[in-house]
């Protein structure tokens, strides 16, 4: 680049011949030069281009050399857009700027090349250091690192989210569900299984077939992608001559010569296909197919088709990410197949267990039945009868042995069949004649079930060569398992020749065949247990038989006994008609071995008696005599000696013998009645209910734990015990007859002496159960009678709230309480707390009883009737636990208080309208009190030197101050009793309180010539409290201890420290109180000397006023008294401070300043005396007053007079002082006038009411004219 920077014709270019370049071009063109990094120069407004070599990959071969010295617009006109405002922004504030591994598309290899890259634009200053002339950049591409760590990403995404596929769809899938996360690298992939691949040079291959397992890919079109024909799916899996002759410049060099099973790359185009791009809007170009291997022979299993970015050139590196995208998804696919076989092989080894269990848990049952009927009848008469068999036993233990006999023969014979020890003796047979006599000896019971058995055996061409004793077993076996099944219809045997070619199976031959069937008209086969049906141990659960022994094994060995024969053995049946069983036999014999054996007769009597025994029996005979001592005898130990009552006993067992020996050992005991299975039990306790019921695990029509579970569903007959009988033995078996609700669990073989000891216990423990569900019905009779007493509503509900017992006042509470649940009652009600805020109904008292809280006493809760009435009621609430302390359930109790609400409603009411008639007493007690207190305040101020005058004026001044305190008192009361007074408490010092209230109740304490001593304690006591009501709680007992002690009498006021208390304490020498009044003196309205003449001197309210205040502020009051003539004493507790406070700061007394600071005041009173002799005392201080009557005249002297204060009634006939207030302050603002409220009404109402109104200060009636002066002189802002 060195040497092309100067040869090229820069004369030619607005930047002109380098040696005009400037000095600083220049040094940044040979620093450019002189770099291995990536560096280009922008130069000049239209940023000319200058770079050095390792610039040169960024542009190509489509833009290098011709790119140097362009216009930036022009070189770089696709990204334009995005860096040619970065630029511009350097240029024209000198800023540098960067951008790391950015994304952009150059026009190089592609049209749109995916690019990433991080540079930097760093300003060229010109020689002044300001202006800036050209950008300077390195920079470097980043794609190879940004690529290839999106696709390792994907690679690893690959092998973390594919480990828990089960099977190949999955698997493929899981992998299309990856690839779709990547859809820059890649668009769109298809994966197809092979299904069919011939193997390589076999004549006549047609190719592989495909089946597409799935696909992913944004807009892909599903059908095109289910359709393998649309791609050279085969190049990937077989090279093709051509495939190396039709490869174009366009596809990469990384596919090189075709190899089998290599991958190929296609275009798109010439195939007619248009498929995503991905992410961009162009279509992908290209697609990669790739042999994807995963059956681990080596062989191609399946391929997939991966399509390729139209905006990243198909590079060595972009083939290495796809084939190891199609090498990570064989082993994903592997690993799921691996699996898939492995769940396949553990499930066969599953049911192979299962039907060995089963089979064992069955031949366990067919053994033990016929052990407990030989067993059982010998060990009774070893016991009983010296060894002896009673008559009609012995025929019973003959037919339980043979039974035993051939189930073991029937066990040997399948175990030399498995093992290849089955040695069968070949001879020619009658095969008709042996057959039809060998179902002729089912007819017996066949007809005896009800049953038609048809037999059409007709001559064949020829003797057949079977083994005589196995064809005997699979006549027998096919016809013992039709009469099994069949309740209904008929039984058909048929024996025919067949053409002399073979069946599906290869039964059959030159010499021909014959067919035996078997058909009955049964309860069929299911379809998905046919292909089964052959399979040793194999049994259909549930259904319909007249027994359910059996071994699961016959069907089996009827299979493998053809197959010896040269044989087949086929079924067909359809649910509920029948089945048809054909077993097909060849005949000749060359098929045979050459041994030969005379024949024998057929066996075929334990079969038959067998089938017999299925039917249902007579009754079972009665007990011999000898028998009948034993029971007698057990039956009196288990009851002391005497005999209870004959309960009844129903036995269910499909066992005719086992029928007959349960009989036999109860009836001289019992009365029962015996049944062959599980519905006949079932009707038979419907019809009369049993004290015990016994039953046969394995029954037919209705199994023994079915039938458990239809008693245990009965109201009726949950109660009933019952003892199962079962021949499968261990703790699992007798675990799960427990569960299932059996009372007892008894295995086969067992003793008659261990069957009449359950049973005798069982019936002594049913009966000791009724007799306490007979005491517990007697105490719930008890208790509810109780409950139904009860003055209120009583519930218990359930762990859910679903109320499960009420009484009749419940119900009335709360309408169909049960079983109502909580859902239903909830909405109902309503609840508040003490303060009358609402209540959550997470923490009404159910709720939290259920929580395991008692809710004692309860709360008062509304609840709303379906007719809307409302009804009061306080709802207690407690948990009920069981013995081991675990919340089982609640217990509410409900009072109805209406009556008492409404009381209290009344009560309310009365004492709202008390309020309102003492704050209207006060009110109209001090409109006349206050032209008196003016009136006085006059004299006072012109009266001459007379004492007399003086004297009277004093006089008159005491009686209106004691009048002002009784209404002040009275309202005092009605406050604090309603809850209207707030306390303001501060640190005070209670020495400096007391001196207070000393020197105000010097006038009292001369009137009554008393002396009074001050007893202080020596370091000072804060206490935070109200300082006026502190002062006001003291000076009520100093004038409660003047009133009631004589004249000169002796009055003690002192405090102290008692621990965390403070104690004040007035003590008087006076009348005392008598210990029957010491409990009542707080109370309202109460005196002690109420006859006598200072009984008059009050309300009696001063001391009520004491103990509600002291309450307020956290203490107590104590009255103390030897009694009458003794004197009294007076304690008020009070709680000290918990921490150090500064005490609040004492603001100096204000002193009457000139009012004439306000010379124009407008007073404003419908009361003509109280407006003109306030009047008259403004004008001696003087100040220029002006008087209004009314509301109007105020509004109107207000705008002629223009006064400074205005002192404003409130009560004012027409318009009160409030609107008048109200108008003043819209018309003036809170700047131009001071208004103040004189009125006889006190309450906090009144006063939120003035503030509102615009009121600065509000004095009460009558007002203290020395309080008026200095409000004038100060107007300190209303509280």
């Amino acid at each position: 680049m060195p040497a092309r920077v100067r040869s090229h014709d820069w004369a030619a270019t607005p930047l002109g011949a380098p040696d005009g370049w400037p000095q600083t071009l220049r040094n940044a063109v040979s620093l450019a030069l002189g770099s291995r990094f990536p560096i280009t120069i922008w130069w000049g407004e239209d940023f000319r281009l200058i770079y050095n070599d390792g610039y040169i990959p960024f542009l190509g071969t489509s833009k290098h050399p011709q790119a140097l010295g362009q216009a930036g617009a022009h070189c770089w006109s696709e990204i334009w857009s995005d860096i040619g405002p970065m630029l511009e922004g350097v240029m024209r504030t000198g800023e540098a700027t960067w951008s790391t591994d950015a994304r952009y598309f150059f026009d190089r290899d592609l049209p749109q090349e995916e690019v990433f890259v991080t540079f930097t634009y760093g300003p060229i200053l010109a020689d002044d250091g300001v202006t800036v002339q050209g950008v300077f950049c390195p920079c470097t591409e980043t794609t190879e690192k940004i690529v290839s760590r999106r696709r390792l990403e994907t690679l690893h995404r690959l092998g973390i989210r594919t480990l828990d596929m089960h099977n190949a769809r999955d698997a493929a899938q899981k992998v299309c569900a990856v690839l779709d996360e990547n859809p820059y690298d890649v668009p769109f992939a298809i994966i197809y299984e092979c299904v069919d691949t011939p193997a390589a040079g076999s004549a006549g291959a047609s190719g592989p077939a495909f089946r597409m397992l799935c696909a992913t890919g944004m807009d892909l079109d599903m059908e095109l992608a289910a359709d393998p024909s649309r791609w050279p799916l085969d190049r990937a899996v077989q090279s093709h001559p051509s495939d190396r002759a039709d490869r174009t410049d366009q596809v990469h060099q990384a596919d090189q010569a075709a190899q089998p099973a290599q991958p190929a790359n296609v275009e798109l185009a010439p195939l007619g296909l248009s498929l995503p791009g991905g992410p961009w809007p162009e279509a992908s170009r290209l697609a990669r197919i790739v042999p994807v291997r995963w059956s681990g022979d080596g062989q191609v299993s399946g391929v997939m088709v991966l399509g390729v970015s139209p905006r990243r050139p198909l590079d060595v590196d972009y083939c290495a990410f796809l084939d190891m995208v199609a090498s990570h998804t064989g082993s994903v696919v592997a690993h799921a197949q691996a699996y898939e076989q492995e769940a396949r092989r553990a499930k066969a080894l599953a049911e192979v267990d299962h039907a060995k269990t089963v089979f064992f848990s069955n031949i366990s049952h067919e053994l033990r039945t016929p052990l407990t009927l030989i067993l059982g009848p010998l060990e009774d008469a070893l016991r009983e009868h010296g060894g002896q068999v009673p008559a009609g036993q012995t025929q019973m233990i003959h037919r339980n042995a043979l039974r035993l006999q051939k189930l073991v023969n029937a066990l040997l014979d399948f175990s030399r069949i498995e093992a290849g020890r089955m040695q069968a003796s070949y001879e020619p047979t009658d095969l008709a004649r042996t057959t039809a006599e060998l179902a002729s000896m089912f007819r017996s019971a066949v007809e005896q079930a009800g049953l038609r058995l048809r037999v059409d055996c007709p001559p064949l061409d020829g003797p057949v060569h079977v083994d005589r004793d196995m064809y005997e077993k699979i006549v027998l076996n096919l016809l013992s398992n039709a009469f099994k099944f069949t309740l209904q219809g008929e039984i058909a045997v048929a024996l025919r020749d067949v053409p002399d070619v073979s069946d599906a199976h290869g039964a059959g031959g030159a010499d021909g065949a014959v067919e035996l069937s078997v058909t009955d008209t049964g309860s069929g086969i299911a379809p998905q247990h046919l292909p089964h049906l052959f399979q040793r141990f194999h049994r259909i659960p549930g259904k319909p038989a007249r027994t359910h022994e059996g071994t699961g094994i016959g069907l089996a060995m009827v299979q493998e006994l053809a197959r010896l024969h040269g044989g087949t053995v086929t079924v067909s049946s359809t649910e509920g008609e029948g089945s048809r069983f054909t077993v097909r036999l060849p005949r000749g014999h060359a098929h045979l071995p050459a041994e030969h054996r005379p024949a024998r007769p057929p066996a075929a009597h334990p079969q038959v008696d067998e089938a017999l025994r299925w039917l249902p029996g007579e009754p079972a005979p009665a007990a011999s005599d000898e028998a009948r001592p034993m029971q007698r005898d057990m039956q009196r130990d288990m009851h002391g000696g005497a005999l209870p009552p004959r309960a009844r006993i129903v036995c269910a067992d499909d066992n005719a013998d086992m029928r007959s020996y349960i009989g036999q050992l109860l009836e001289p005991l019992y009365e029962v009645e015996i049944v062959g299975d599980g519905r006949a039990a079932l009707a038979s306790i419907h019809r009369q209910r049993p004290d015990l019921v016994l039953a046969d695990v394995m029954m037919p029509v209705l199994d023994g734990f079915e039938l458990l579970h239809a008693l245990r569903s009965d109201e009726t007959t949950r109660a009933i015990p019952v003892i199962m009988l079962s021949a499968r033995a261990g703790q699992e078996a007798q675990v799960e007859g427990l569960r299932a609700g059996a009372d007892d669990y008894l295995v086969k073989p067992f003793s008659a002496r261990e069957l009449l000891a359950r049973i005798a216990s069982l019936l002594q423990l049913v009966r000791v159960r009724e007799q306490a569900h007979a005491a517990v019905q007697a105490n719930e009779k008890k208790l509810r009678a109780i409950i139904d007493q009860m003055p209120a509503g009583v519930g218990v509900s359930d762990m859910s709230g679903t109320m499960v017992l009420s009484n009749a006042l419940m119900d009335r509470f709360v309408p169909r309480a049960i079983p109502s649940t909580l859902a239903d009652r909830m909405p109902r009600w309503k609840g508040w707390d003490d303060k009358g805020q609402p209540i959550a109904p997470e923490n009404w008292p159910c709720k939290r009883a259920l929580r395991g809280e008692v809710v004692m006493p309860g709360l008062e809760m509304l609840h709303t009737d379906d007719d809307g009435r409302e009804w009061w009621m306080r709802v207690s609430c407690a948990p009920l636990r069981d013995d081991d302390g675990q919340l089982i359930g609640t217990c509410s109790v409900i009072q109805d208080i209406t009556e008492l609400k409404q009381a209290e409603h009344h009560l309310k009411e009365a004492d709202r309208r008390k309020d309102e008639f003492l704050a209207t007493l006060a009110h109209e007690l001090r409109n006349p009190l206050a032209p008196i207190s003016h009136g006085l305040q006059i004299l006072k101020r012109t009266a001459s030197g007379d004492d007399s005058v003086r004297h009277s004026h004093e006089m008159l001044e005491r009686q209106v101050n004691h009048m002002i305190r009784m209404v002040d008192d009275l309202l005092e009361v009605s406050r604090i009793t309603t809850g209207k007074v707030q306390l303001r408490k501060e640190l005070v010092d209670l020495n400096d309180v007391l001196q207070g209230v000393v020197a105000a109740s010097g006038a009292v304490m001369e009137a009554g010539s008393h002396q009074l001593r001050l007893e202080l304690p020596a370091a000072p006591v804060s206490l935070l409290a109200d300082p006026m009501r502190l002062a006001q709680m003291v000076s009520n007992l100093l004038n409660n201890a003047a009133k009631y002690s004589h004249s000169g009498g002796h009055i003690v006021l002192s405090a102290w420290t008692d621990g965390a208390q403070a104690v004040v304490s007035v003590r008087d020498n006076g009348i005392g109180i008598p210990p029957a009044l010491l409990g009542k003196v707080f109370d309202l309205f109460m005196q002690v000397d109420r006859n006598g003449r200072r009984g008059q001197g009050g309300l009696g309210i001063g001391l009520t006023l004491v103990r509600s205040l002291v309450e307020m502020h956290g203490g107590s009051v104590q009255a103390l008294s030897e009694g009458k003539g003794q004197g009294s004493e007076f304690r008020l507790h009070l709680p000290l401070p918990t921490q150090a406070q500064p005490l609040a700061g004492q603001a100096p007394n204000a002193q009457p300043e000139d009012a004439t600071a306000f010379g124009r005041i407008l007073v404003v009173d419908d009361n003509i005396d109280a407006a003109d002799t306030l009047a008259m005392l403004l004008r001696l201080l003087g100040a220029e007053v002006e008087i209004a009557r009314d509301g109007p005249g105020a509004l109107a002297m207000h705008a002629a007079f223009r006064p400074e204060v205005v002192l404003l009634d409130i009560g004012l006939p027409g318009m009160d002082g409030l609107e008048v207030a109200r108008r003043i302050r819209a018309e003036h603002g809170r700047d131009q006038v001071v208004l103040i409220a004189l009125t006889g009404w006190g309450q906090e109402e009144d006063l939120r009411r003035s503030r509102e109104a615009g009121m600065d200060h509000h004095l009460v009636k009558p007002v203290s004219f020395d309080t008026l002066e200095r409000l004038l002189a100060g107007l300190r802002p209303l509280p």
